[in-house]
């Protein structure tokens, strides 16, 4: 059981690592994910904790708990990927339709 959670611990903190030293996050989103790593690094050391946050929500196990949190968050994530996708869409037709525009005005 120790092995399991020194590997889990290890995983979290080297995908942790990785993605906070890769990509260019504003301050919230920063600590949004610290917070998520330390909730996810406290369960992972006192997974007994979960099952009495689970009975207070009136849910059956901890399991089941993190199971829907983890669920709400990934649909959070894919409608925030979908609005940013559409952004970046219209935004690449808006230039496509300005340099359009433009090389027209100059083949005339």
């Amino acid at each position: 059981m120790i092995f399991i959670k020194f590997l889990l611990i290890l995983i979290l903190t080297l995908g942790f690592v990785i993605f906070s030293f890769s990509s260019k996050l504003k301050i919230f989103q920063k600590l949004f994910i610290i917070a998520g790593y330390a909730v996810v690094f406290f369960f992972i050391l006192y997974p007994s904790y979960s099952d009495d946050i689970a009975h207070m929500a009136s849910i059956k196990s901890g399991t089941d708990l993190i199971v829907y949190i983890v669920l709400a968050l990934t649909v959070l994530m894919n409608i925030v990927l979908y609005v940013g996708q559409n952004n970046n869409n219209r935004m690449i037709t808006k230039i496509i339709r300005e340099t359009a525009k433009k090389n027209a005005k100059k083949c005339q």
